[in-house]
């Protein structure tokens, strides 16, 4: 009877060292904190596009801007800024209650180049909880602005 006492006890904690483990194992790889790993990738270069945007908040957003990712941690610096008349149409009513296609609009589209403030460690740079990835739509939060993007590239750099 002691035996399976014995058995019962200890097969489960050797179980759970075995979890904890792994757990930690796999942490690490993901999560690096060692130096050398972390100087091994490139940084990246990516094109961001926003569009329709009001033209204050178009001109609000400037060359040398940090971004931050969801967390508030800064993860890239705005190396260009394109901005160009919205090509967007609008269905509007006029006078009498027609429809109409109003293609006069004043907002903005823009296109935010940046390069990463650090490197790249896996395949992908990880942005918040999210990953910059081509074809990817992430919100891009500066100091006193927020756009939900489409990221249209990513190069790596070194």
């Amino acid at each position: 009877m002691e035996v399976n006492m014995v058995k019962k006890i200890v097969v489960p904690l050797v179980v759970a060292l075995v979890i904890i483990a792994g757990v930690f194992a796999i942490y690490k790889l993901l999560n690096p904190k060692n130096k050398e790993v972390l100087s091994q990738g490139n940084y990246i270069e990516t094109v961001f596009l926003t569009e329709d945007l009001q033209p204050e908040v178009a001109n609000s957003i400037h060359v040398g801007d940090t971004i931050y990712d969801s967390t508030g941690r800064p993860s890239l610096k705005v190396t260009d800024v394109k901005i160009e008349d919205s090509t967007s149409r609008y269905v509007t009513y006029d006078d009498i209650g027609r429809l109409k296609v109003d293609t006069s609009t004043k907002l903005k589209d823009v296109y935010i180049s940046a390069k990463s403030l650090n490197k790249k460690y896996t395949w992908a740079y990880s942005y918040g909880t999210d990953l910059i990835m081509a074809g990817a739509h992430v919100p891009v939060y500066g100091e006193n602005w927020k756009v939900w993007t489409t990221i249209l590239s990513v190069q790596d750099v070194k």
